[in-house]
């Protein structure tokens, strides 16, 4: 019998007397995907101490370690053999529930949302609500914020996920988080604020465009646009590449750029929300709305 053979049989052997919650396996997953308990934490909606509790406590009852703690925490030997079930156990039990949650609403519902909830984030929702809603026709539509207020204000989408300006809250919307604005350009590159400076904007579609050039023109900058782009990918490779500066939240930063540290800082607060168009109120749209906040608000770590 191989090593590995052995271990996965000592690990079957030792499942057969614990009992292993769902949720402590996913935090096992999360943890180790990450590198670290804070994002873990900020992935799964919960406090951080929360997540700790959660792996200690699934050690405790496995009788090993499962994870190395440092800077960034790797899984065991033992953990890397944990998560081979715990995939296929989350799966499963993530599986049945929708299969057993799915409901016989039918009706149309028109997303519109912004290109802010990327990397997978909003497709994984979606998909979920496609599965738990089987009979609701779900059409989505993305663009800058400005474009989507526009949709729904004209009705032409019944729910907006948008990017606003703090103050512009409306009642009634559905807050997901606020973050700050800052003036970012690449690292290796600098732009002294006597100078005309070069700006990369994502065009027309913004919602807080003439908020940014206002922050120029009070702190006496000159500047022109270099480029206009409504993709965040093209506005981000364009700083990168130090063509010029641009108005960021810091988590759309990457490695790659610095905040400006000569130039504004007068940038309003941003908050996501999702918004839902003043004529519609049905149960079609609460479902998708519920969906949606459920896993995008963010609730602390």
């Amino acid at each position: 019998m191989s090593y590995k053979t052995c271990i996965v049989v000592k690990l079957c052997h030792t499942l057969d007397l614990v009992k292993l919650d769902v949720e402590s396996l996913r935090a096992l997953r999360a943890v180790v995907a990450t590198g670290t308990f804070t994002e873990a934490a900020a992935e799964l909606g919960m406090s951080q101490s929360a997540v700790s509790w959660k792996i200690k406590r699934l050690e405790e009852r496995v009788g090993n370690d499962l994870v190395k703690r440092g800077q960034d925490i790797e899984a065991t030997p033992d953990g890397q053999d944990l998560l081979l079930y715990a995939e296929r156990i989350i799966d499963a039990h993530d599986e049945a529930v929708e299969h057993l949650s799915r409901s016989d609403l039918e009706g149309v519902v028109r997303l519109g949302t912004n290109e802010d909830l990327r990397g997978g984030a909003l497709a994984d929702v979606l998909a979920r609500f496609a599965r738990m809603y089987p009979q609701i026709r779900l059409d989505v539509r993305v663009h800058l914020s400005g474009s989507v207020k526009e949709w729904l204000e004209d009705g032409e989408v019944d729910l907006a996920v948008v990017q606003i300006p703090t103050g512009d809250i409306q009642p009634g919307d559905v807050v997901l988080w606020s973050e700050p604005l800052e003036w970012v350009h690449a690292t290796d590159h600098t732009f002294p604020t006597d100078e005309v400076v070069p700006v990369v904007s994502f065009g027309p579609g913004l919602v807080y465009l003439d908020a940014a050039e206002e922050s120029l023109r009070r702190a006496g900058v000159r500047w022109r646009t270099v480029l206009e782009c409504p993709m965040l990918s093209g506005v981000q490779a364009a700083v990168e590449s130090g063509l010029g500066v641009s108005a960021l939240n810091p988590r759309n930063m990457t490695a790659g750029m610095m905040v400006w540290a000569d130039g504004p800082h007068d940038l309003p607060e941003l908050t996501e929300v999702i918004r839902t168009g003043s004529a519609v109120n049905d149960e079609v749209l609460a479902a998708l709305r519920d969906t949606l906040s459920s896993a995008l608000v963010e609730r602390g770590a």
